[in-house]
Protein backbone atom coordinates (compact mmCIF):
# COMPACT_ATOMS: atom_id res chain seq x y z
CA UNK A 1 0.00 0.00 0.00
CA UNK A 2 1.33 3.42 -0.95
CA UNK A 3 0.34 6.54 0.98
CA UNK A 4 1.45 9.88 -0.46
CA UNK A 5 1.34 13.06 1.61
CA UNK A 6 1.15 15.52 -1.24
CA UNK A 7 0.59 19.19 -2.08
CA UNK A 8 2.48 21.41 -4.48
CA UNK A 9 2.42 24.13 -1.80
CA UNK A 10 5.20 24.20 0.78
CA UNK A 11 4.81 24.79 4.49
CA UNK A 12 1.49 22.98 4.87
CA UNK A 13 2.80 20.26 7.20
CA UNK A 14 3.44 17.33 4.84
CA UNK A 15 6.68 16.19 6.46
CA UNK A 16 5.28 16.41 10.00
CA UNK A 17 2.24 14.35 9.07
CA UNK A 18 4.23 11.81 7.04
CA UNK A 19 6.70 11.32 9.89
CA UNK A 20 4.05 10.90 12.56
CA UNK A 21 1.89 8.44 10.63
CA UNK A 22 4.98 6.48 9.54
CA UNK A 23 6.11 6.05 13.15
CA UNK A 24 2.63 4.99 14.20
CA UNK A 25 2.23 2.50 11.33
CA UNK A 26 5.74 1.19 11.90
CA UNK A 27 4.65 -0.12 15.29
CA UNK A 28 2.50 -2.78 13.60
CA UNK A 29 3.52 -3.03 9.95
CA UNK A 30 6.52 -3.16 7.65
CA UNK A 31 7.03 0.45 6.59
CA UNK A 32 9.27 2.26 4.11
CA UNK A 33 9.39 6.05 4.02
CA UNK A 34 10.29 7.75 0.74
CA UNK A 35 11.63 11.24 1.43
CA UNK A 36 11.22 13.30 -1.76
CA UNK A 37 11.35 16.68 -0.04
CA UNK A 38 14.46 18.70 -0.93
CA UNK A 39 14.71 19.80 2.71
CA UNK A 40 14.74 16.12 3.78
CA UNK A 41 13.11 16.89 7.12
CA UNK A 42 12.17 13.27 7.72
CA UNK A 43 15.69 12.07 6.95
CA UNK A 44 17.11 14.56 9.47
CA UNK A 45 14.58 13.60 12.15
CA UNK A 46 15.42 9.95 11.62
CA UNK A 47 19.08 10.64 12.35
CA UNK A 48 18.10 12.43 15.56
CA UNK A 49 15.99 9.41 16.57
CA UNK A 50 19.03 7.22 17.11
CA UNK A 51 20.63 9.84 19.36
CA UNK A 52 17.64 9.51 21.67
CA UNK A 53 17.70 5.70 21.43
CA UNK A 54 14.59 5.42 19.28
CA UNK A 55 14.50 2.74 16.57
CA UNK A 56 15.13 4.35 13.21
CA UNK A 57 12.65 4.25 10.36
CA UNK A 58 13.61 2.81 6.99
CA UNK A 59 14.05 6.05 5.03
CA UNK A 60 14.67 5.98 1.28
CA UNK A 61 16.04 8.82 -0.84
CA UNK A 62 15.99 8.92 -4.63
CA UNK A 63 18.23 10.88 -6.96
CA UNK A 64 16.01 10.64 -10.02
CA UNK A 65 12.57 9.64 -11.26
CA UNK A 66 13.79 6.43 -12.90
CA UNK A 67 15.13 5.03 -9.62
CA UNK A 68 11.93 6.01 -7.83
CA UNK A 69 9.71 4.31 -10.43
CA UNK A 70 11.89 1.19 -10.29
CA UNK A 71 11.47 1.05 -6.51
CA UNK A 72 7.68 1.46 -6.71
CA UNK A 73 7.41 -1.25 -9.37
CA UNK A 74 9.28 -3.72 -7.18
CA UNK A 75 8.19 -2.82 -3.66
CA UNK A 76 7.15 -5.72 -1.42
CA UNK A 77 3.35 -6.10 -1.38
CA UNK A 78 3.52 -6.67 2.37
CA UNK A 79 4.94 -3.21 2.98
CA UNK A 80 3.31 0.13 3.54
CA UNK A 81 5.12 2.96 1.78
CA UNK A 82 4.69 6.49 3.13
CA UNK A 83 5.84 9.16 0.67
CA UNK A 84 6.66 12.71 1.75
CA UNK A 85 6.51 14.69 -1.49
CA UNK A 86 8.17 18.06 -1.92
CA UNK A 87 6.32 21.36 -1.79
CA UNK A 88 6.55 21.89 -5.54
CA UNK A 89 5.43 20.35 -8.80
CA UNK A 90 7.91 17.89 -10.29
CA UNK A 91 8.05 14.67 -12.26
CA UNK A 92 8.97 12.63 -9.19
CA UNK A 93 6.15 14.12 -7.12
CA UNK A 94 3.70 13.38 -9.94
CA UNK A 95 4.86 9.76 -9.96
CA UNK A 96 4.05 9.61 -6.24
CA UNK A 97 0.57 10.96 -6.90
CA UNK A 98 -0.40 8.47 -9.60
CA UNK A 99 1.24 5.53 -7.83
CA UNK A 100 -0.47 6.14 -4.49
CA UNK A 101 -3.32 4.05 -3.17
CA UNK A 102 -4.18 6.98 -0.90
CA UNK A 103 -3.25 10.64 -1.27
CA UNK A 104 -3.50 12.93 1.74
CA UNK A 105 -3.29 16.69 1.28
CA UNK A 106 -2.95 18.90 4.36
CA UNK A 107 -4.57 22.34 4.30
CA UNK A 108 -5.43 24.97 6.87
CA UNK A 109 -8.52 27.16 6.76
CA UNK A 110 -6.73 30.32 5.64
CA UNK A 111 -7.92 31.97 2.42
CA UNK A 112 -4.59 31.36 0.63
CA UNK A 113 -5.08 27.62 1.13
CA UNK A 114 -8.05 27.71 -1.25
CA UNK A 115 -5.84 29.29 -3.92
CA UNK A 116 -3.26 26.55 -3.35
CA UNK A 117 -5.88 23.84 -3.65
CA UNK A 118 -7.10 25.32 -6.92
CA UNK A 119 -3.59 24.95 -8.34
CA UNK A 120 -3.28 21.45 -6.93
CA UNK A 121 -6.60 20.47 -8.50
CA UNK A 122 -5.18 21.43 -11.88
CA UNK A 123 -2.21 19.12 -11.32
CA UNK A 124 -4.50 16.24 -10.33
CA UNK A 125 -6.61 16.78 -13.45
CA UNK A 126 -3.51 16.75 -15.66
CA UNK A 127 -2.23 13.50 -14.15
CA UNK A 128 -5.69 11.89 -14.32
CA UNK A 129 -5.96 12.75 -18.01
CA UNK A 130 -2.47 11.44 -18.75
CA UNK A 131 -3.03 8.03 -17.15
CA UNK A 132 -6.75 7.87 -17.99
CA UNK A 133 -7.70 7.26 -14.39
CA UNK A 134 -9.55 9.43 -11.90
CA UNK A 135 -7.31 10.55 -9.06
CA UNK A 136 -8.77 11.84 -5.83
CA UNK A 137 -6.95 13.29 -2.85
CA UNK A 138 -8.19 13.22 0.73
CA UNK A 139 -7.98 16.58 2.46
CA UNK A 140 -6.82 16.68 6.08
CA UNK A 141 -7.50 19.92 7.95
CA UNK A 142 -4.14 20.75 9.52
CA UNK A 143 -2.69 23.45 11.77
CA UNK A 144 -6.19 24.36 12.91
CA UNK A 145 -6.62 26.70 15.87
CA UNK A 146 -7.73 24.76 18.96
CA UNK A 147 -10.89 26.83 19.31
CA UNK A 148 -12.01 26.82 15.67
CA UNK A 149 -15.10 24.77 14.93
CA UNK A 150 -16.40 26.34 11.71
CA UNK A 151 -14.82 25.08 8.49
CA UNK A 152 -17.58 26.04 6.07
CA UNK A 153 -15.42 28.00 3.59
CA UNK A 154 -12.90 25.26 2.94
CA UNK A 155 -15.55 22.51 3.05
CA UNK A 156 -17.72 24.38 0.54
CA UNK A 157 -14.73 24.66 -1.82
CA UNK A 158 -13.97 20.95 -1.48
CA UNK A 159 -17.60 20.01 -2.14
CA UNK A 160 -17.43 21.85 -5.48
CA UNK A 161 -14.75 19.42 -6.70
CA UNK A 162 -15.96 15.95 -5.63
CA UNK A 163 -14.00 14.23 -8.40
CA UNK A 164 -10.70 15.56 -7.07
CA UNK A 165 -11.26 16.16 -3.35
CA UNK A 166 -12.74 14.39 -0.36
CA UNK A 167 -12.37 15.61 3.21
CA UNK A 168 -11.21 13.33 6.01
CA UNK A 169 -13.00 13.21 9.34
CA UNK A 170 -9.76 13.60 11.25
CA UNK A 171 -8.52 17.09 12.14
CA UNK A 172 -5.00 18.03 13.23
CA UNK A 173 -4.83 21.18 15.30
CA UNK A 174 -1.92 23.55 15.76
CA UNK A 175 -0.03 22.29 18.79
CA UNK A 176 3.47 22.87 20.16
CA UNK A 177 3.93 19.11 20.60
CA UNK A 178 4.70 18.64 16.91
CA UNK A 179 7.75 20.95 16.86
CA UNK A 180 9.05 19.82 20.24
CA UNK A 181 8.74 16.12 19.45
CA UNK A 182 10.37 16.46 16.03
CA UNK A 183 13.34 18.28 17.54
CA UNK A 184 14.01 15.07 19.50
CA UNK A 185 13.27 12.78 16.56
CA UNK A 186 10.08 11.60 18.24
CA UNK A 187 6.54 11.40 16.95
CA UNK A 188 3.89 13.01 19.13
CA UNK A 189 2.68 9.57 20.23
CA UNK A 190 6.18 8.68 21.42
CA UNK A 191 6.69 12.06 23.06
CA UNK A 192 3.44 11.99 25.05
CA UNK A 193 1.00 9.22 24.22
CA UNK A 194 -1.76 10.86 26.27
CA UNK A 195 -1.56 14.26 24.59
CA UNK A 196 -4.29 15.71 22.38
CA UNK A 197 -1.90 15.69 19.42
CA UNK A 198 -1.21 11.97 19.94
CA UNK A 199 -4.94 11.27 20.00
CA UNK A 200 -5.37 13.19 16.73
CA UNK A 201 -2.59 11.27 14.98
CA UNK A 202 -3.98 7.95 16.18
CA UNK A 203 -7.39 8.99 14.87
CA UNK A 204 -5.86 9.79 11.49
CA UNK A 205 -3.99 6.48 11.34
CA UNK A 206 -7.17 4.59 12.20
CA UNK A 207 -9.02 6.42 9.42
CA UNK A 208 -6.24 5.57 6.97
CA UNK A 209 -6.36 1.91 8.03
CA UNK A 210 -10.09 1.77 7.36
CA UNK A 211 -9.85 3.56 4.01
CA UNK A 212 -7.17 1.16 2.79
CA UNK A 213 -8.74 -1.81 4.57
CA UNK A 214 -5.45 -3.13 5.92
CA UNK A 215 -7.14 -6.11 7.59
CA UNK A 216 -8.40 -7.53 4.30
CA UNK A 217 -5.57 -6.48 2.01
CA UNK A 218 -2.92 -8.94 3.20
CA UNK A 219 -0.77 -6.27 4.84
CA UNK A 220 1.72 -8.22 6.91
CA UNK A 221 1.93 -7.50 10.62
CA UNK A 222 5.43 -7.10 12.02
CA UNK A 223 6.71 -9.86 14.26
CA UNK A 224 6.47 -8.40 17.74
CA UNK A 225 8.85 -10.01 20.21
Amino acid sequence: MIIAISHQKGGVGKSTIAYNIAVELNKKYLVDVADLDVQQTITACNIIRSKFKQKKLNILNFNNKTDFIDYLNNVDDNKIVVIDTGGFDSGMNRVAIYAADLIITPVSTEFLEIIGLEKYKKIIKEISKKINKRIKTHIILNKIHHAQQNFDDIKDFIKKSPEQFEILNSILRKRADYNVSLSHGFSVTEFNKKSDSAKEIKSLVNEISKLLDFKNNAIKLKDIK
